[in-house]
């Protein structure tokens, strides 16, 4: 997949976790607008967290989602997780994903 960043990654973040399950369409609808982040603001936290160590990203093996656009500027997701032994990223396309569990946080600018 192509993907262009011209950001350098300086962004702050609201940070929201989630009560009950919910889909990527009930997020960004109380999300509303400036919900998007790019993959240097993920890289860029995982990089502060390289061995699971404490920060803004959580390390319990519950997700953390990002909404980012891709090349074609479609919204999709991008979850990361982490496994014990590292990160694992997944992406998927905003709607493919039915629902994600209470307790997972929710990064937007």
């Amino acid at each position: 997949m192509g993907k262009v960043e011209d950001d350098t990654g300086d962004a702050s973040f609201q940070t929201y976790v989630l009560n009950a399950s919910s889909s990527d369409r009930d997020i960004l609808a109380k999300l509303g607008q400036g919900h998007e982040s790019s993959l240097v603001d993920v890289w860029c936290l995982l990089r502060q967290q390289p061995n699971g160590n404490s920060g803004a990203l959580q390390t319990n093996s519950t997700p953390n989602i990002f909404f980012v656009r891709d090349v074609a500027g479609e919204l999709g997701v991008v979850d990361a997780i982490w496994g014990g032994a590292g990160w694992e990223i997944g992406a998927s396309p905003v709607g493919d994903k039915p629902r994600w569990s209470s307790g997972t946080r929710v990064f937007s600018r």
